[in-house]
């Protein structure tokens, strides 16, 4: 079985602009849903193959390696992701004791990057890693508000 691991980063930290409202996070979370290489730098290629709205079927491209990836959201608060590999991915939109609106990735039987036969990276390890690129993905979801594409 592979290693599993979960983030949590606040969406609007003290001084971003704009604030990011839950609609736009989740029409963010879309957005990358059906423009995953913008966002994932380990992607090469992608390619819908079903998109029926909140379920999605698409081809991604990693390296020599090609493989199925069924999702599904539950608008505004969580996109399920199951790849062919085995790997499953949880997006969840959700607010902390102050009412901060909160952006949690999970990560169950496998780490993007991480060979299952390898040692799991230490918490501090991974959060680093993961974190840096859900900070780029909330960035990029900030601008594309600001553009308003979302």
């Amino acid at each position: 079985m592979g290693h599993s691991f979960a983030i949590t980063r606040p969406v609007n930290p003290l001084g971003a602009l704009p604030v990011l409202t839950e609609e736009q996070l989740w029409k963010g979370l879309e957005y990358k849903l059906r423009n995953p290489t913008a966002f994932v730098a380990m992607l090469s290629a992608s390619k819908t193959i079903v998109d029926n709205g909140d379920k999605m079927t698409r081809e991604l491209t990693m390296g020599p390696n090609t493989f199925t990836e069924e999702s599904e959201g539950y608008a505004p608060t969580i996109m399920y992701m199951e790849m062919s590999t085995g790997l499953r991915i949880t997006n969840i939109v959700s607010y902390g004791a102050e009412d901060e609106l909160l952006l949690t990735y999970s990560f169950g039987n496998g780490l993007p990057g991480v060979p299952a036969d390898k040692p799991k990276p230490s918490a501090k390890e991974l959060n680093a890693i993961i974190g840096k690129a859900m900070d780029k993905g909330i960035e990029t979801f900030r601008e594309l508000a600001k553009e308003g594409k979302l």
